[in-house]
């Protein structure tokens, strides 16, 4: 009787196997023996015993250890078979019987594996980099993928960017510190840690994705002057600035200014930060022509970013109440032709009325007195 320890095992196990048998023959003309096989599915002998031409009962145990079957497995598994053989034959006759007294069939299989990660960031701002642990681990077992190879591919856009190869520690832990300067880029990267062609486990693709975002740009009024009462200068300094392992200043960078009252585009200008960071923004409402004294400014900053700084644009919005706002000169020219005319029509009129009334107690002109 043949009796293994179960009858699925991972091609990395050992076969725990136990016999048993009685044998007897007539050692004067005959001789027999027990031999216990394994062969594979086109009977080819992978492991043989010893024979045994003990007479009686007698009792085996044998441990097999499967990697040494050098098994080819199909689609992650095969089958093999182990077999009691006896073998007898008589002198006197030349008669010989081999015969199989037992078969037993053992399915063998390659183990499927699992990866969990530890600190990994699935977003990341260009420029950062991030250390994370993959760990490489059989089902819901202790047990590790140790001194194993794989492949590391990351792809973006359906490009291979980067691959390399890893080799897990005692623990099945590899340690990779992504950066997305040197390894990923920008937008949506996969990460992938392959498992192929292996003898003992399955074929196997751990993907992961890594988004990369561009940098945030962040902006600060560190200065703002009203001056609309006195010499109309309306002055704002802001202060750009990004984060990349510290605070930099976002440096000799293009901004657009636009200014608008309602639906009107009053103003437009380029500016550049300077090499700290910081722009001024100087704007007069006086140069607008503005039809009413009480407006609303809005001014808007717009910076459009560069390959790895995203863009960024400030609203702003300005009340200006009771505007004295100038004319140009010819309409000042205007206003004063207008008075003089008005004031030229009311001394005629008062001479006329002066001279025809004069004789009945009127005053004449430099007696008369003008109140505002």
């Amino acid at each position: 009787m043949l009796e293994t320890d179960k009858n699925t095992y991972n091609n990395n196990e050992n076969i725990y196997l136990n016999g048993s048998w009685e044998l007897y023959y007539n050692s004067g003309f005959e001789v027999s023996y027990v031999q216990i096989q394994i062969i594979n599915i086109f009977d080819k002998i992978l492991w043989n015993s010893s024979n045994y031409y003990v007479i009686g009962i007698s009792q085996k145990n044998w441990t097999i250890n499967i990697q040494f079957l050098n098994l080819t497995l199909t689609n992650h598994s095969c089958k093999i078979y182990i077999k009691m053989f006896n073998y007898y034959k008589n002198f006197n006759t030349n008669e010989v019987v081999a015969t199989y007294r037992e078969i037993i069939a053992i399915n063998i299989t390659k183990r499927e594996v699992n990866c969990e990660l530890t600190n990994f960031k699935s977003d990341l701002i260009y420029g950062e980099s991030n250390l994370f642990n993959a760990q490489f681990y059989i089902g819901n077992t202790s047990f590790y993928l140790e001194n194993e190879t794989l492949q590391c591919l990351i792809r973006n856009n359906d490009d291979v960017i980067y691959q390399t190869n890893f080799t897990t520690d005692e623990d099945g832990l590899l340690s990779f510190n992504i950066s997305t300067v040197k390894h990923l880029r920008l937008g949506r990267n996969i990460v992938s840690f392959i498992i192929k062609n292996n003898s003992h486990y399955w074929d196997t693709i751990f993907s992961y994705e890594v988004y990369v975002k561009k940098i945030p740009v962040y902006v600060e009024i560190t200065n703002f002057v009203n001056n609309t009462e006195e010499d109309g200068l309306i002055k704002i300094q802001l202060f750009y600035y990004y984060f990349n392992s510290s605070k930099k200043p976002l440096e000799n960078e293009n901004l657009k200014i636009t200014v608008y009252s309602s639906s009107t585009l009053e103003y437009e200008e380029m500016l550049k930060t300077n090499q700290t960071g910081f722009v001024i923004i100087n704007i007069f409402p006086s140069i607008f022509n503005f039809k009413e004294s009480d407006i609303v400014l809005y001014v808007d900053v717009v910076f459009n970013g560069t390959i790895y700084v995203e863009n960024r644009t400030i609203s702003l919005s300005f009340q200006i109440h009771n505007f004295q706002f100038h004319r140009n000169n010819s309409s000042f020219y205007f206003v004063n032709i207008c008075l003089l005319s008005i004031l030229t029509s009311l001394f005629t009129s008062i001479g006329l009325k002066v001279y025809k009334y004069k004789k009945t107690g009127f005053k004449l002109i430099r007696d008369i007195t003008f109140k505002f």
